[in-house]
């Protein structure tokens, strides 16, 4: 491997690094002469990051491509940037992927496996309860857990008004999640107004915190598969 193409590889994972799945788009690379040249590369969102650039690698590179111009070796770095970019890019998210999907089956295993769409009220004196499970450490666990996945719109949302709201990843439809283990999640309409209510959560005894965000996870990666065992509400 040439050593410029070492030198775009590391400013690539620099700017992949910081942003995550949120990776921008290259938009330019530019040669900065200088006493020992610099080379740097910008992004759509305007993060920039360089790199020193040897001369006797940039007289490689130039010699490879056949360039002996600035505007050359400029359209040079470009091409081959773009190239190593895109691939770096692809795999970057492919890598983001995984780690993702084995967060989620952590916390599906941590929250239980499967779902029901039966429910079973308790009953006191004629009332109809749907009584906490766990002692109050472990609710508090549960709510923390579930803070901790919330973002911060959706936070804020809990904390004030004890819902917060998902948009399906199938559909894009919304949802809110109100607090409570079973029968507390509404469909919205583009306007905010109910349109039916579902009812789904995990099966096992486990606390409201860890409920809601099974719930929430499911709307946002497994909207279809969680509908098709809920129970639809109007």
């Amino acid at each position: 491997m040439d050593r410029v193409g070492q030198i775009l590889r590391a400013l690539f994972r620099r700017a992949l690094s910081e942003h995550g799945r949120d990776a921008p788009a290259l938009t330019d690379i530019i040669v900065e002469a200088a006493a020992e040249p610099v080379l740097r590369v910008e992004f759509s969102n305007g993060y920039r990051t360089s790199a020193p650039l040897p001369a006797n690698d940039c007289f490689a590179f130039c010699e490879r491509h056949a360039v002996w111009d600035l505007a050359g070796l400029r359209r040079a770095l470009r091409v081959e940037a773009h190239r190593i970019y895109t691939r770096m890019l692809q795999d970057h998210l492919v890598e983001l992927g995984r780690e993702r999907r084995a967060w989620l089956a952590e916390q599906m295993r941590r929250l239980g496996h499967g779902f029901s769409r039966n429910f079973r009220p308790q009953r006191r004196a004629g009332v109809r309860l749907f009584a906490d499970e766990g002692s109050t450490e472990a609710q508090e666990r549960g709510i923390r857990l579930l803070k901790e996945n919330l973002t911060p719109e959706q936070r804020q949302q809990y904390e004030k008004h004890w819902y917060f709201e998902v948009v399906g990843g199938k559909t894009g439809k919304r949802y809110r999640i109100r607090h409570g283990r079973s029968m507390n999640i509404d469909q919205l309409d583009k306007n905010g107004r109910r349109v039916c209510g579902w009812c789904f959560f995990p099966r096992g005894a486990l606390v409201t915190g860890d409920v809601m965000l099974a719930q929430k996870l499911s709307l946002e990666l497994f909207e279809a598969e969680a509908l098709m065992i809920a129970n639809k509400m109007w």
